[in-house]
């Protein structure tokens, strides 16, 4: 976990958000699983830490996104490093407003 997955899921635990880290899912048809960053439970939904790490991969992204949502029912929503090194508990209630509004 970097330092900005760690200060966003602090700020997920000040809003009262149940989540966890690095949850692996799996299903049905798919060749291999795939890794979320966030994954919070009341909610059924993935956050996803756009950081270096994932520069290069936007395509990748997509189809894993995809996946979640299509197989999975479970929407996903990127938030970059710099939003959270900015101010991590503006970054976890801009996350949870998309989603309020998602529903």
């Amino acid at each position: 976990m970097t330092r900005t997955h760690k200060q966003l899921s602090d700020a997920l635990r000040g809003e009262g958000e149940r989540h966890r880290n690095e949850v692996h899912f799996r299903a049905r048809g798919w060749e291999y699983g795939y890794t979320a960053d966030i994954y919070l439970v009341r909610r059924r939904a993935v956050v996803e830490v756009d950081g270096p790490s994932h520069y290069g991969r936007e395509r990748r992204d997509r189809i894993r996104d995809n996946k979640f949502r299509e197989d999975l029912g479970l929407p996903t929503i990127r938030i970059t490093n710099s939003e959270i090194e900015r101010d991590a508990g503006r970054a976890a209630r801009k996350i949870l407003y998309k989603l309020d509004r998602l529903r």
